[in-house]
């Protein structure tokens, strides 16, 4: 997730509960008062007075408007609870230091950046077998592109026999491939016209072990499979232009919209440098994406350098709009050796925005 976008989520959270308790809170307005009531028949008359009478209009009084009574400002603070503000200001504290980077080019604190694996499955273990024991389906990454088959296995810590698997379509509950294989593992072959995401269902069969006897058991997971809306095709070399590496990057988009492009820095001998991300408007057809590395995240002197974990998002243009994902067809982006001595060294200065929100986070956290 982009850092501008996670304390605005958070801010919204915060504000959204505090303004429904003060909503809820406030005294009702009376209805009964302040709506005038007409058409409303009048009490049966005695046998003494006239069978009819003439009308006489009542006299409404106008509704008398009261001027509310400003609120001393020490009634105005909310205190929140303890823990959302130690929340809060760690939010604080993390995005005031990403401003010491542009957004376009964050650094990479550690190999255990989420940055590195953007792709990743994510393994979940179930008990199986009445608990005794554990098996999770394993995929190499969650995202494959048709027609790339999809090769998965089922992990456990029992013999794993033979396997029977569907892969169904989530929302219609239609099968749209089945398969089986005599050992833990398989490759199913996708099809082009599948949804965004698919449920993959396996019916495990498993050996007995020990004093363990065996069994069938069933192990579902999701994964995304589409045909790419564009394709990373190659990039032009970089050129200095003031504190920035530029890296044109060539695209090959089959829909028009918003893309993202992301991929990390590395350098030569393989150690990450930064994740680099740019938005832009492309047309079907040929188009490019600039990448931008800014100085403070390199050293000085000449750095060989590559792009990886390349990722290409064409971005959702309206609300229940899902996103849809591009690949590259060169897995590497050999940017060659570059002299950061050439960039200029004035410092990074965030905009007018980001110390709006930074602002705003501080104020929440009682640090403002």
């Amino acid at each position: 997730m982009d850092r501008k976008v996670l304390p605005v989520l958070v801010c919204a959270c915060v504000l959204a509960g505090f303004t429904t308790a003060v909503y809820w809170t406030d005294d009702a307005p009376n209805v009964a008062k302040e709506t005038p009531v007409d058409n409303v028949p009048a009490a049966a008359s005695s046998q003494s007075e006239p069978l009819f009478s003439a009308a006489v209009p009542k006299k409404v009084e106008a509704p008398r408007i009261v001027k509310p009574t400003p609120m001393p400002e020490e009634e105005k603070r909310v205190d929140m609870p303890q823990a959302i503000t130690a929340q809060l200001s760690q939010i604080a504290h993390t995005f005031e230091q990403e401003l010491h980077y542009p957004s376009y080019s964050q650094p990479i604190a550690n190999a255990s950046s989420p940055y590195l694996r953007p792709n990743a499955f994510s393994e979940v273990e179930m008990p199986i077998l009445g608990g005794n024991h554990s098996a999770s389906i394993v995929l190499e990454q969650y995202r494959f592109f048709y027609p790339a088959p999809v090769p998965f296995k089922v992990r456990s810590s029992l013999p794993v026999q033979s396997l029977r698997y569907e892969v169904i379509d989530i929302d219609s509950k239609e099968v749209l491939a089945t398969g089986q294989s005599d050992s833990n593992q398989a490759q199913i072959k996708g099809e082009s016209d599948w949804p965004q995401q698919v449920r993959l269902k396996v019916m495990a069969s498993f050996s007995s072990k020990g004093q363990s006897s065996g069994g069938e058991e069933i192990l579902t997971t999701d994964f995304g499979y589409q045909n790419p809306v564009a394709k990373v095709v190659g990039h032009q070399p970089a050129y200095a232009d003031g504190a920035d590496w530029v890296i044109p990057v060539d695209i090959d988009a089959t829909e028009k919209g918003v893309y993202r492009l992301r991929a990390n820095l590395f350098k030569e001998d393989g150690s990450p440098v930064a994740v680099l991300t740019q938005k832009t408007r492309l047309g079907e057809g040929d188009g490019e994406i600039i990448l931008k590395v800014h100085k403070s995240v390199l050293n000085s002197g000449k750095e060989t350098y590559q792009l990886k974990n390349i990722q290409l998002e064409r971005m959702s243009g309206r609300p229940g709009e899902k996103a849809s994902y591009g690949m590259s067809d060169l897995p590497v982006l050999d940017l060659g050796e570059l002299n950061n001595d050439a960039l200029s060294s004035d410092p990074y200065q965030p905009s007018e925005q980001e110390r709006q929100k930074l602002e705003f986070l501080k104020q929440l956290a009682g640090e403002a």
